[in-house]
């Protein structure tokens, strides 16, 4: 038992050590995104609550080469700065979906169908579940009652 124990916390410090990287890479986007975006313009692209928020989230997520470690912090950061929660959710989604060093990668060794096909996929996913997640009420706030129109009933 001591051992299994022992063996369990060997590799999950294993897998923080190897995690760590991509997370602070993740912390350093975070911040240069918070430094160097002024909140006005999150709040102006992806802060209203219209589907081309989302969209321009999507896209602006799928170049950018951070793994799902490391877009977590970036995607608080845009919250922070103003970005409704769907294209929060639809950055969250694209980022670690594809990059342009995957997309390379993609080029490379695989076919050019497969390279369209990659960023396309992140784009539709990412998309779909920002306008999903605007859908759904706030948290903390109750669902909107529905007044009756007629005294009947």
């Amino acid at each position: 038992m001591i051992d299994f124990l022992l063996t369990l916390i060997a590799n999950g410090w294993d897998f923080l050590v190897d995690a760590a990287p991509y997370v602070l890479f993740g912390f350093l986007a975070a911040g240069a995104l918070k430094e160097f975006l002024p909140e006005t313009l999150v709040a102006k692209h992806l802060g209203e609550e219209h589907p081309r928020a989302v969209i321009k989230a999507s896209l602006l997520g799928i170049p950018l080469p951070l793994c799902s470690c490391g877009v977590v912090p970036a995607a608080v950061a845009l919250r922070q700065q103003g970005a409704n929660r769907g294209a929060s959710a639809a950055f969250l989604v694209s980022v670690p979906e594809t990059g342009v060093d995957s997309i390379l990668l993609t080029w490379a060794l695989l076919d050019p169908l497969m390279t369209l096909f990659r960023p396309l996929a992140a784009f539709v996913t990412a998309t779909i579940t920002g306008l999903l997640i605007n859908l759904l009420p706030e948290p903390g706030k109750p669902p909107v009652a529905i007044e009756p129109t007629s005294g009947c009933g």
